[in-house]
């Protein structure tokens, strides 16, 4: 992954490489996950476990904040998402998590074609085409200029990149309007890392994300952050416990897509 966060660079540039030190050498001997040799492989489970983190930090400040969604919580937690990858990371950084995020739902689109899998019309996610589209356009509307030839390499139609800076102003207006109270300090906590997860790399890179959101946004409850082996390919967010969970399997099938998938 290139470039690095806005908030301590140096630092997370270093983290990167003793992530892919530790993944490289299989120093865990727990049964948790390892980040693969490959770099590129690497990079993109890291950038969607990312990118998927911050989705669930979505579902996580709705619910602590009681924010009214008007239309799917669902999509709000997509924009989300988006919006910390264009304020918190670099611009090739932030591309990066944005294609590797896009590349993911594509993954995940035909993995369910392949499979015979009709699309669910009843879900509470949009279908993956859609949301692959949608998290495009926000990236692309942020900052269109610069981000041409991105949009242009993953697809996004003429006629949809026109309306997508009034996309982003709308979704990261919203966003900004809920959230410009939230600020660290004073009474407000923050998000918590569960303890005894030290040096296992996916848990590590999540870390990292929690100090960077902590320094960001403050938060009237704490909500815990977990990285812990689910018996499924998940990632979520409970609102009765208050935590968020990302699961060493859906890096797993992360990894079992970016191998499977055509070149």
């Amino acid at each position: 992954m290139a470039g690095w966060a806005k908030i301590g660079g140096n630092m997370r540039q270093f983290l990167w490489m003793v992530w892919l030190f530790v993944a490289a050498s299989g120093a865990s001997a727990q049964t948790v996950f390892q980040f693969p040799e490959d770099e590129e492989e690497s990079a993109f489970i890291a950038n969607e476990v990312i990118a998927t983190f911050y989705h669930e930090l979505g579902h996580a400040m709705i619910d602590v904040l009681q924010l009214p969604v008007l239309g799917k919580e669902e999509d709000a937690a997509d924009h989300l998402s988006v919006i910390l990858m264009n304020d918190i990371w670099e611009e090739e950084a932030a591309a990066n998590i944005l294609a590797s995020d896009a590349t993911a739902y594509a993954l995940l689109a035909a993995q369910r074609e392949a499979g015979g899998q009709e699309p669910s019309y009843s879900d509470e996610h949009s279908m993956d085409m859609q949301r692959y589209y949608s998290v495009v356009c926000l990236f692309y509307g942020a900052n269109p200029e610069a981000r041409q030839g991105l949009a242009d390499e993953l697809g996004l139609p003429p006629e949809r990149a026109e309306r997508c800076p009034e996309e982003w102003q709308a979704a990261a207006g919203s966003w900004d309007a809920v959230l410009s109270d939230a600020m660290p300090g004073g009474d407000n906590k923050g998000l918590v890392m569960q303890p005894g997860q030290e040096g296992q790399p996916l848990a590590d890179l999540i870390a990292e994300e929690v100090v960077a959101i902590n320094e960001r946004f403050g938060l009237p409850l704490e909500v815990s952050v977990v990285v812990a082996d689910c018996g499924e390919a998940n990632a979520y967010y409970s609102p009765s416990q208050q935590t968020i969970t990302i699961c060493n399997e859906y890096a797993q099938n992360l990894q079992a897509m970016w191998e499977t998938s055509p070149d």
